[in-house]
């Protein structure tokens, strides 16, 4: 006699209760890792604006070595300067997203690449450029190559020649500044030796921090202690709680007589 048929039965699946225990496990682990994530993608946008400052102060290095050790001009409002600066002012609508300004500028002969001037921590622009990421996030520190000395005063005189950065020594020097957003608008990042506001400011986008280049070539990420948010120009130190600490350290490496 033969035997009887087995019935097929369904293959056993995940119970409510079971699915809703890995969805609320994933859900856990999503919200560990995600902060994790975001802060390595910080990291790597500050990896990547330093070594743009790197080769940025390379070009400028190299400009003085190829003219007697002058430094590239750092005059707002003048064609003949580091970047275009007639067209380069990136508070205008033309200026905030002309690359011309950049390939017309005096380094452009020693690194022509136009994103170097760009940070890609820096996801908006300004009014100018209707919220679009700027054609430039960087500004010279005024005291190299510049010629504005209504703003530092004689007791500073802006640099000449590479050879004249001896106090502060060229590895403590500012050179280039990840500039504010707010703040930034011609090539010439300014300061002013007083402790209640921030004349031009520096961006606090790198997580509390900014970039900063100098003179013997290198560059690296400031972390903040106060400052954490872009600044407008002529901003209080006080704005946004008491940043005089940051400002203070920022002075440190440009007016020192």
């Amino acid at each position: 006699m033969a035997a009887p048929a087995k019935k097929n039965r369904p293959a056993a699946g995940f119970t409510l209760i079971e699915l809703l225990v890995v969805i609320a496990i994933i859900a856990i682990l999503a919200a560990m890792l995600l902060p994790a994530l975001a802060k390595a993608k910080q990291r790597a946008q500050s990896i990547h604006c330093v070594s743009n400052f790197k080769q940025l102060t390379l070009a400028w290095m190299m400009y003085a070595n190829d003219h007697g050790d002058a430094l590239v001009n750092n005059w707002p409002g003048l064609a003949n300067s580091w970047i275009n600066e007639v067209l380069g002012n990136v508070q205008t609508p033309d200026g905030a997203t002309n690359q011309l300004a950049l390939k017309t500028g005096l380094l452009a002969q020693y690194n022509p690449s136009v994103n170097l001037y760009q940070c890609p921590g820096a996801s908006h622009g300004n009014a100018a450029s209707k919220n679009l990421p700027l054609v430039r996030n960087c500004s010279l520190a005024g005291r190299m190559g510049g010629n504005v000395p209504d703003v530092l005063g004689a007791q500073f005189p802006e640099y000449v020649k590479l050879g004249q950065i001896i106090n502060p020594p060229t590895s403590e020097a500012v050179v280039f500044v990840d500039e504010s957003v707010n703040s930034i608008d011609d090539g010439y990042f300014a300061l002013e030796n007083v402790t209640t506001f921030w004349r031009d400011s520096p961006t606090s986008r790198h997580a509390k921090g900014g970039v900063f280049s100098f003179a013997d070539g290198h560059a690296e990420r400031w972390s903040w202690r106060v400052l954490n948010q872009d600044n407008d120009g002529y901003a209080p130190v006080t704005a946004n709680g008491d940043s005089t600490v940051d400002l203070l350290r920022l002075q440190n490496d440009i007016f020192r007589p």
